[in-house]
């Protein structure tokens, strides 16, 4: 609170004592007055405080939330695992629940691939790479992966945030940082080692994780993502990867500019606005217009290595920079950590197959890569919309057979491109919502694959915010705008 607020609170106590003291109409009046106009001050003075915090901040979405969470009083629900499902009894069991994890997180993807042979039959589909063969026509030259300088190890190091979490070496970036001007010039010679060589070092494949509750059964190892503690000189080494690797993807213009998840100048502010403009666009030429909202069953950790090479190597990524990327990807290993009563509790080490790390600075851009060619499958039936693994398209038509078909196309064309790609769509958790003004029904329509309908909704979740089908978007945190409103008051 501003001085001026402090000075005002301490005069409105004052008078206070003296109005509560006194039968003067006169001065309760007065003091009455002055309340309201103390109440104004402190919004004043409140929003003024707000928005110098949002001023100097340099990421204003995080900053936002950290106002509305402090604000409201809201407290995020305790990411602490006390118990696991293990082969339907739970455990409470520090050790059971890490190799449970450990277990699960290891055959994820070919569990995910086993479904999805069970449930979409091998067929003439097109292999990966003709998809993006349709989608450029060029080719595209290969990649320089040129040395690198102590000045830019250096830069690199103070990028990083300073945290006491760490990799299985124990080394935090803070110890990184301090001890930089040190290790500089041997970092620099390993580095034009691995680039020169196309090996990533052995020691650090090595990745820590902890799983990361998403939603739903706590107890169940599904609701729960991997993120990599990775080690601070991994990190330093990826960087170099990545920016080598997204100047040449940026320059040659391969990333589709309907996705929007890790990419410069692009944020979740941004996907919302394109997606909300292509739909308040239809809804004001009066057409029918609907959205489809796609759920990906891990794709992270289902990304196929040997599909995604032979995609960055289309991309120009080829020779020593694929073998780079590849020694990056294979004979990785893993073990899962977890905090149980007071307890830290860690699984024997084990070999990943597939997927890119999360928590890594290399497995985003490579993702994208990966699923780079999916806006074109389906671009012309609809406008793509995608933030990293959240995939949706907006579908208009002024004819509702046309609209109805056109819908069940997008769906046929998205399900065999991640047949093909060896991703899984949750068709069970796919929705589609049709968007309508006040005055205008829903049409009705048949929307399925094979014979399985596709759930027509109301309303879904969209990067965290709920949206409906009159284009009303809702927090999806319980009553916060209203404690919000109270406590602003």
């Amino acid at each position: 609170m501003f001085q001026s607020s402090v000075i005002i609170c301490i005069n409105k106590r004052k008078l206070f004592l003296i109005q509560r003291n006194s039968n003067d109409p006169n001065l309760i009046k007065y003091y009455k007055r002055y309340c309201r106009i103390l109440t104004n001050v402190i919004k004043i003075d409140k929003k003024r405080y707000y928005n110098n915090i949002l001023t100097c901040s340099n990421n204003k979405i995080k900053t936002t939330w950290n106002i509305i969470k402090n604000t409201t009083c809201i407290k995020p629900n305790s990411q602490k695992i006390t118990s696991i499902n293990v082969d339907g009894n739970i455990s409470f069991n520090g050790q059971i629940t890490v190799d449970t994890f450990k277990k699960y997180f290891v055959s994820v993807a070919q569990d995910v691939h086993i479904n999805n042979h069970n449930a979409n039959p091998p067929s003439n589909h097109e292999n990966p790479i003709a998809y993006l063969s349709k989608a450029f026509n060029q080719p595209f030259p290969t990649i320089n992966l040129k040395g690198v300088s102590s000045k830019e190890i250096e830069d690199i190091t103070k990028t990083f945030e300073i945290k006491n979490s760490h990799g299985y070496d124990g080394i935090t970036t803070k110890i990184l940082k301090l001890s930089m001007h040190y290790v500089s010039s041997p970092l620099t010679y390993i580095c034009n080692r691995i680039l020169s060589s196309g090996i990533f070092p052995t020691r650090l494949k090595f990745a820590e994780v902890k799983p990361i509750f998403k939603k739903g059964d706590k107890n169940d190892t599904s609701n729960y993502r991997p993120v990599s503690l990775l080690t601070s000189f991994s990190k330093i080494f990826e960087r170099v990867i990545y920016n080598r690797l997204y100047h040449h993807i940026n320059t040659n213009h391969k990333l589709f500019n309907e996705q929007f998840g890790f990419r410069q100048a692009s944020s979740t502010d941004t996907v919302t606005y394109t997606l909300t403009k292509n739909i308040l666009t239809a809804l004001n030429n009066k057409i029918l217009v609907g959205g489809i909202f796609c759920d990906f069953q891990k794709a992270f950790d289902c990304v196929s290595h040997d599909i995604l090479l032979s995609k960055i190597e289309f991309f120009g990524v080829s020779g020593k920079a694929n073998n780079l990327i590849k020694s990056y990807l294979q004979v990785r290993y893993q073990r899962v950590l977890v905090d149980l009563n007071s307890r830290k509790y860690h699984s024997k080490w084990d070999s990943v197959t597939d997927g890119v790390p999360q928590g890594s600075i290399l497995g985003p851009l490579l993702f994208l890569l990966y699923i780079n060619g999916l806006p074109n499958v389906i671009s012309d039936t609809g406008k793509p919309v995608l933030y990293a693994d959240d995939t949706s398209s907006i579908i208009t038509n002024a004819d509702r057979q046309m609209f109805e078909k056109d819908i069940n196309t997008a769906i046929l064309k998205l399900n065999r491109w991640f047949q093909s790609n060896l991703l899984l769509l949750n068709l069970e958790k796919t929705y589609f919502l049709q968007f309508l003004t006040k005055n205008t029904n829903a049409a009705d329509l048949h929307i399925s694959y094979n014979n399985k309908q596709i759930s027509s909704i109301h309303s879904t979740k969209f990067l965290g915010l709920v949206i409906d089908n009159n284009l009303s978007w809702y927090c999806h945190i319980d009553q916060m705008i209203p404690k919000l409103n109270k406590n602003l008051m």
